[in-house]
């Protein structure tokens, strides 16, 4: 994953599910679920009616969302990636992928449809309460067609207000299982259940709360090679005697480590990469951010 979109690098990530707790008298927290039998994939998550992917800075969620929009309407279907930020000022403006005419087209055609919002984190830099006026905005703009869209809602974990955030987000997005009709048998007796069953205390949300993994093994290998390194090997023995594999875990981290290694012929001790990394992300590669609030490095 880059800031350059032409330099996706298909890791074919998984993802974890988070739980929120049912502690009472604050605001939840999420945790970790129990790991599936088989990995969570893309493939997966977009089958899902509702998905909330939140993951750490530099983790790649706004370039796996764009690309996975972009597959998708390289696959004939109906794909959208709008910046959540964006959606308070001007819909129209909000389109990253997909236009607002081909918008509204799906919206009239039948068809399902991918909603793919980026990012909780953004949106709230402004005001806190600009995500709330978004998350009602595309609501009340998917209106009649909220059954079949798939929405999927980006942010980073600290961003996230577990339980707050989810109940704006199901009343504004709001998604009904497919009831099924009642089931007869060969005479023709209408098979029907109990109705004096107690209503749960809150009904199951539609929404799905996924993290990013850690990038491992060959999606390490596949990054560094893209990035550059030839001797795959020499790399992954120097990370391993620097004890430096925490600098692999997430595509930002290992791109600068890959950087380092490039420009040093070295790893270089944990102290030396964090400096490096410092000095890096103290540069604004926003340039529309950093054109409105202007700050040199020495004073950051």
């Amino acid at each position: 994953m880059s800031n350059d979109l032409d330099e996706f690098i298909q890791l074919h990530r998984t993802f974890h599910d988070l739980a929120l707790s049912e502690e009472e008298g604050k605001e939840s927290e999420l945790f970790r679920l129990t790991l599936r039998d088989k990995p969570t994939h893309w493939s997966d998550l977009l089958e899902e009616p509702r998905v909330v992917l939140l993951s750490e800075a530099g983790s790649g969620k706004t370039e796996e969302l764009r690309h996975v929009c972009r597959d998708l309407r390289h696959s004939a279907k109906q794909a959208f990636f709008l910046r959540i930020e964006h959606l308070t000022q001007d819909f129209d403006d909000a389109f990253e992928e997909g236009t607002l005419e081909e918008f509204e087209e799906w919206v009239n055609s039948g068809e399902d449809g991918w909603i793919l919002l980026d990012s909780v984190d953004e949106a709230r830099l402004k005001d806190p309460k600009d995500f709330e006026r978004a998350i009602r905005k595309i609501g009340r703009k998917l209106g009649r067609v909220l059954q079949r869209a798939h929405v999927i809602i980006s942010g980073r974990t600290d961003a996230w207000r577990p339980r707050t955030d989810l109940l704006i987000c199901e009343a504004a997005l709001p998604w009904t299982p497919p009831t099924t009709e009642p089931d007869r048998d060969q005479g023709g007796t209408e098979v029907v259940t109990t109705k004096d069953v107690p209503a749960p205390k809150r009904q199951k949300s539609p929404f799905r709360i996924v993290a990013l993994d850690d990038l491992a093994g060959e999606q390490v290998d596949r990054f560094a090679s893209a990035k550059g390194i030839t001797d795959i090997k020499a790399f992954k023995k120097a990370v391993d005697r620097a004890d430096a594999w925490s600098f692999t875990a997430r595509p930002l981290d290992l791109a600068e480590t890959v950087e380092f290694w490039i420009a040093n012929g070295k790893i270089g001790s944990r102290l030396e990469l964090m400096r490096a990394s410092i000095d890096k992300r103290l540069e604004e590669w926003d340039q529309d951010r950093a054109d409105a609030h202007p700050i040199s490095k020495d004073r950051i």
